[in-house]
């Protein structure tokens, strides 16, 4: 059974861009202040459970573990090497893929802000990941941020040989900041509507025959593509960052929208139900 692994656990790991960047505001050392371009590294390492696709699940109960390598070019420029490992109840940590994404960040804390992204994936051998027949993938996102309430929106196209998928989502959300020296706290609850294409198949009898004939029973298979709402995501994001290091922790509960059924074949049909699920990051900069 492919292993349907979220969207936004390949881009968990840029979570760093905006913690960084608060971090960098709050600090008063002079590398963090620094405004030249320069090349940062930094290593991270993030961990999912269950994994989900909008909601929709195996019943291999999967988790992913993601080592990754953060080159940051300047404040708004990023190459993030991430390499997939899928565990659940017949693997143990097993590789699947390595995802290559290039991200520009563009605003600032506060007012219009936003990134554009994209991501080349590089499989297995007979990969389980659902997202195995897509080559890569490319989005923006912009919002306005503000003391009050954020809003972004964003849209991506996934690329495959057979054809191209849609994405959009929209975001609300609230930062809260503590900051006590050179530790800052962060908590960040948000509300994420997602929606996408579906490409789906219908199977169905026709009763076909001759009119002097007694009807006989015909399967019949139709393929379609729809755009539609895919889930409903709540999530309560929590990070602490000190000196070289941020952690961030974010529990969230989805409740996916739109699963598609086909009573005649339950091969066909997705398995989704509400659930609660947890990303975690840790990061620490190599570079001074």
């Amino acid at each position: 059974m492919k292993i349907k692994i979220q969207p936004a656990i390949i881009s968990i790991v840029l979570l760093f861009f905006s913690l960084n960047a608060v971090a960098q505001n709050n600090l008063t050392d002079s590398n963090a202040t620094d405004t030249k371009a320069k090349i940062s590294i930094y290593a991270a390492a993030a961990y999912a459970t269950p994994l989900h696709y909008y909601g929709r699940t195996d019943s291999l109960k999967s988790s992913a573990f993601l080592p990754t390598l953060i080159i940051q070019a300047g404040k708004h420029f990023s190459v993030t090497p991430s390499v997939i490992f899928t565990k659940n109840t017949s693997t143990n940590f097993d590789y699947a893929a390595t995802v290559v994404n290039a991200t520009y960040t563009f605003g600032e804390l506060k007012g219009i802000a936003g990134s554009i992204f994209g991501d080349k994936f590089f499989y297995k051998d007979n990969s389980t990941l659902v997202r195995s027949v897509q080559q890569g993938q490319a989005g923006f996102s912009i919002g306005h941020l503000n003391k009050i309430l954020n809003v972004t929106t964003g849209a991506s196209a996934a690329f495959s040989k057979a054809n191209t998928d849609y994405f959009a989502n929209a975001i609300l959300d609230h930062q809260f900041k503590i900051v006590k020296g050179e530790n800052i706290f962060l908590v960040k609850p948000s509300v994420t509507a997602n929606a996408g294409t579906q490409n789906f198949t219908r199977s169905y009898y026709k009763n076909s025959g001759f009119p002097v004939l007694p009807p006989s029973q015909q399967l019949v298979t139709e393929s379609s593509k729809r755009f539609a709402i895919l889930s409903y995501d709540v999530n309560l994001a929590a990070t602490y960052a000190v000196k070289r290091f941020i952690l961030s922790v974010t529990p969230g509960y989805v409740l996916p929208q739109n699963i598609i059924t086909d009573p005649n074949n339950s091969s066909l049909s997705e398995n989704a139900k509400n659930l609660f699920f947890c990303n975690a990051v840790v990061v620490y900069r190599i570079t001074k």
